[in-house]
């Protein structure tokens, strides 16, 4: 453990655990935990920095991307046997990519849901940095709860609409969980408007990769779709009557897929 290092929270491991799944933006390890119940495998769930149960340190270094990189790094130096699978959603996904392209021989296969290597138009991504310095000032003028309740009306999030209430306010109360100090220090160091988009760095992945995305997610199929024909060992998932959340709306489809792949992968070797 590094003198900077900062240890995550991670869900009980099991010891037969294989593999670790990342979170999105504003969610935890339990909001993963429907996903892996599923699963063949266990996977450790790791709170990221300045969520759930993790710390959220004042330092804005701690929230960079590579920083992130070692931070997952050292759960799994401690606590799985490489290569090890890894599954990371929209944030998630953004940052088990750049793992993976840091410590490649350190994973087996990549799983990305709703995964976006970065915003390669230069003014788009200055757009997005304005876009995430308004999401900022909202959260430091008006407080937490408007914050949440403008991030749940995005129209990626819509077809969220269609499930049951509990499982709604679960998601809602984790949200509001978060402390605002992490949002806005992930927003400031490792938003997609500040990171430098990995698209040309694509054709390095040799790993197998699957990248699964929803049918009603059109932005992301044609992300996916793109991400696909530039990572030669990559599969595209496409899962029906699902958003942006697949994991969550559908996730008892989005893990047959994921464990028909890994399944593939284990009778190939």
């Amino acid at each position: 453990m590094t003198e900077s290092s900062c240890p995550l929270y991670f869900s009980q491991k099991q010891v037969d655990s294989t593999g670790i799944v990342l979170h999105g933006f504003l969610g935890n390890h339990k909001s993963m935990e429907e996903l892996t119940s599923y699963l063949d495998s266990s996977f450790i769930l790791p709170d990221l920095i300045g969520h759930g149960r993790s710390p959220c340190p004042m330092e804005l270094k701690q929230y960079t991307l590579k920083a992130m990189i070692n931070q997952i790094h050292e759960i799994a130096d401690s606590s799985l046997q490489e290569p090890f699978d890894l599954i990371g959603y929209s944030m998630g996904a953004r940052l088990a990519l750049s793992y993976a392209l840091a410590r490649q021989t350190s994973v087996r296969s990549l799983i990305l849901i709703g995964g976006n290597p970065g915003i390669q138009d230069d003014f788009a991504r200055h757009q997005r940095a304005l876009d995430d310095i308004q999401k900022v000032a909202m959260l430091e003028d008006r407080g937490l709860l408007e914050f949440v309740n403008a991030w749940e009306t995005q129209r990626i999030f819509s077809t969220q609409w269609q499930l049951s209430s509990d499982k709604m306010l679960a998601q809602r109360r984790a949200r509001l969980s978060t402390q605002p100090m992490g949002i806005i220090s992930h927003l400031r160091a490792s938003g997609a408007g500040v990171m430098r988009p990995l698209w040309g760095r694509l054709h390095e992945i040799k790993i197998p990769v699957l990248l699964v995305v929803g049918s009603e997610d059109e932005k992301y199929i044609n992300i996916g779709e793109r991400m696909q024909s530039r990572i030669p060992t990559s599969t595209l998932e496409i899962i029906c009557g699902a958003g942006h959340a697949v994991h969550f709306e559908r996730p008892k489809e989005t893990a047959e897929v994921i464990n028909k792949f890994i399944r593939e992968l284990e009778y190939a070797n």
